[in-house]
């Protein structure tokens, strides 16, 4: 058998052959994508979460003024019997009073639950554009061959650009 000469040796522990790199190159990029699909799904639940509680929120908001709605309307009839047993002087202030805090707590309430609508909508909102910024992304990169990032590289005049790799490709280009 023949032994192997130094230049041989050196040249398998120097550098790693082309089909090697680009064997890692697509390695790294499937575990690039997959990172990249987890955290869309990270994303994806959260807003989901959020948009949960939020609706939570406003469904207790909602209970919590017409319970408190209801207290006063109760305190209002109770206000127009003694009315009617004869006690109209006394009892008319008090209706008024009682009626305005009727009304007071249902603009409140009518108030607190909008906003809490509006918030659950601009937190779903954005957790969605998030999502759908990043999926655009990452498609985006997935799809493109490095054949034709190079060509844009080369009309955009980027040097060396075929010694770079596709994310860095992407990078540069975009």
């Amino acid at each position: 058998m023949a032994t192997k000469s130094k230049k041989d040796e050196s040249r398998k522990s120097a550098k790693p052959s082309r089909k090697d790199r680009r064997k890692q190159a697509n390695r790294d990029l499937k575990r690039k994508l997959e990172k990249a699909k987890n955290e869309l799904a990270d994303h994806k639940a959260h807003a989901k979460a959020a948009a949960k509680k939020a609706k939570a929120d406003a469904k207790k908001e909602i209970r919590k003024a017409k319970k408190s709605a209801s207290e006063s309307q109760k305190q209002a009839i109770k206000a127009a019997k003694r009315a009617a047993r004869g006690k109209t002087a006394e009892v008319q202030s008090d209706v008024k009073t009682r009626t305005d805090t009727v009304n007071k707590t249902k603009a409140d309430a009518s108030k607190n639950v909008a906003d809490a609508r509006t918030a659950a909508g601009h937190t779903a909102t954005a957790a969605r554009a998030t999502a759908a910024r990043r999926t655009a992304t990452t498609k985006a990169g997935a799809t493109e061959s490095v054949a034709s990032l190079r060509a844009k590289a080369r009309a955009q005049g980027v040097t060396g650009y075929s010694r770079l790799t596709k994310d860095q490709l992407l990078a540069r280009v975009k």
